[in-house]
C-alpha cells in the first residue's frame, strides 16, 4: 500500500507540474512571423551540427596543433549553446518537433557531443614516434577510450529518441558530456602550452574521467531536464553555467583556466547528482517502507 500511494502522489505531482506548466502561455504570433521563428529554430540545429563537424576537420587536420585543439574545443562548446538556444524559437513558433526537432538534433549532438570529443581523444596522443612504451600504451589507449565515449553517446541517444522525458534524464544528457570532455581538452592544453608541463599523470587522468563521464551517459541515474520547475539556487547555478559557458568560448588561452575550472566544478556537482538522488531516494524509500 505505501508504494502504490507513493506512486500515486508521484502521478499527482506530475500533473499539477504539468498543469503549471499549461499556464505559461506563448503568445500567439502572426503566421510568417512563426515561420521565421521555425526557420530560426532549424538554423541553430544546423549551426550546433556545422560546430561539431568543424571541430572534426580542425583536429583531423593537425591533432597537435594548440591552435585548432583550442578551437575546437570552444566549436564544442558554441555547439551546447546552440543546442540550449534552438528550443525558444521553436517554442514561439508553436513548432512541434519534427524531422528538424527529432532526426536532425540528435545527429547533431551525436557528432557535436559524442564523435568530435571521440576524435579528439583518439588523435591526443601519437602513435608514431612516441617518446616511451608507456606513452605508446596509453595512444593505444586514448584510441580505445574514444571509441568508447563515441558509443556511449550514441547509445544515449538512441535511448532518448525512443523513449524521450520532459521531466527526467536518464543518465546525464550528451550535452552535459561534451561540456566535460571540452573541459578537460582546454585545461590539458593550458597545462601543455602555458605552464609548459608534459606529466604523463594529466592524460591518464583524462581517460579515467573521459571512461567515467562516458559510462555516466548509460547509466539509468534521474537527471533533471531544464523543463522541471527549479529553485533558486539550481537557476542560478544553470545561469552560472551558461555565462561560463559562454566566457570559455570567447576568452583567450592564457586566462581560460579560470571559466574552465569553474566549468569543470560546476559539471562535476551535476554529474554526482544522479548517484546522489539515487541514494537518498533509496534511504526515502527504506523509512517508508519501515513506518
Amino acid at each position: 500500500m505505501v508504494v502504490s500511494e507513493n506512486s500515486k502522489k508521484s502521478d499527482e505531482t506530475e500533473i499539477s507540474e504539468d498543469a503549471q506548466e499549461s499556464k505559461l502561455k506563448i503568445p500567439e504570433f502572426s503566421k510568417p512571423i512563426r515561420m521565421f521563428f521555425a526557420f530560426l529554430a532549424n538554423l541553430i540545429t544546423t549551426l550546433n551540427f556545422v560546430s561539431g563537424v568543424t571541430a572534426i576537420i580542425l583536429v583531423v587536420i593537425d591533432p597537435r596543433n594548440p591552435v585548432y585543439i583550442l578551437w575546437a574545443s570552444k566549436l564544442i562548446l558554441l555547439a551546447i549553446i546552440f543546442d540550449f538556444s534552438d528550443g525558444i524559437p521553436a517554442r514561439l513558433a508553436r513548432k512541434e518537433p519534427g524531422f528538424f526537432g527529432v532526426v536532425v538534433d540528435s545527429v547533431a549532438d551525436t557528432v557535436s557531443f559524442g564523435l568530435a570529443p571521440a576524435v579528439m581523444l583518439s588523435l591526443s596522443l601519437p602513435l608514431i614516434g612516441s617518446e616511451s612504451t608507456a606513452h605508446f600504451a596509453l595512444a593505444i589507449s586514448s584510441i580505445v577510450v574514444g571509441v568508447y565515449f563515441g558509443f556511449c553517446t550514441i547509445f544515449r541517444l538512441v535511448r532518448f529518441t525512443k523513449s524521450p522525458s520532459k521531466k527526467w534524464f536518464k543518465g546525464i544528457p550528451s550535452p552535459g558530456a561534451g561540456c566535460i570532455a571540452a573541459s578537460y581538452f582546454i585545461i590539458k592544453l593550458y597545462i601543455e602550452e602555458v605552464v609548459s608541463s608534459t606529466s604523463i599523470a594529466v592524460p591518464i587522468i583524462g581517460l579515467l574521467l573521459m571512461i567515467f563521464t562516458g559510462s555516466m551517459m548509460i547509466v539509468n541515474f534521474k537527471y533533471p531536464t531544464t523543463k522541471l520547475r527549479k529553485n533558486f539556487l539550481e537557476i542560478f547555478l544553470l545561469g552560472l553555467t551558461a555565462v561560463t559557458i559562454v566566457a570559455m568560448a570567447i576568452v583567450p588561452l592564457n586566462i581560460i583556466i579560470y571559466p574552465a575550472g569553474l566549468l569543470a566544478a560546476l559539471t562535476s556537482l551535476y554529474v554526482f547528482y544522479g548517484p546522489f538522488y539515487l541514494l537518498t531516494h533509496m534511504i526515502d524509500r527504506t523509512k517508508e517502507v519501515d513506518t
